[in-house]
């Protein structure tokens, strides 16, 4: 069975103003940002080292997840297409795509690793965040910010 892993580094060391963290400010959607690993299968499928985690972390967070992801950043044109989707191809079958992947991956995905993979990101990010910036994802979408 095809596995999938979304890791990731939160860049704690940039300087983000505590007035934008107290107001859970728009501009921290890409301020927060860090490196992140896809691996499919244990091998590296896209690598970003400053991806805007947070923002990220939102898309993932509101994803209907019987519908294809895809994820844009507001970073990034996106005609382009996306920095990372995931397709129903089958009832429970799935694939990755990134404009910025490593390889093409054939490799067919089930829903379920697709949410096992996502949740334990969400969980990680929402730690992290807690610690370094005392919000989570929650936090910062019952704040003011509607998506």
């Amino acid at each position: 069975m095809n596995t999938l892993k979304l890791q990731f580094e939160l860049d704690t060391k940039s300087f983000i103003e505590p007035k934008l963290i107290k107001k859970r400010s728009g501009k921290l959607l890409v301020d927060i940002q860090g490196r992140l690993e896809v691996f499919v299968n244990d091998h590296c499928f896209f690598l970003e080292p400053s991806l805007a985690l947070l923002e990220f972390g939102i898309a993932l967070k509101n994803w209907r997840r019987e519908e294809n992801f895809y994820y844009y950043t507001i970073e990034h044109d996106e005609r382009e297409g996306p920095i990372l989707a995931f397709n129903k191809i089958e009832e429970n079958y799935w694939t990755i795509f990134s404009i910025w992947q490593l390889y093409e991956s054939k490799e067919l995905l089930t829903f379920d690793r697709i949410i096992e993979a996502v949740e334990l990101f969400l969980i990680e990010l929402d730690r992290e965040l807690l610690k370094n910036y005392g919000f989570n994802i929650d936090d910062f979408i019952k704040s003011k910010w509607i998506f």
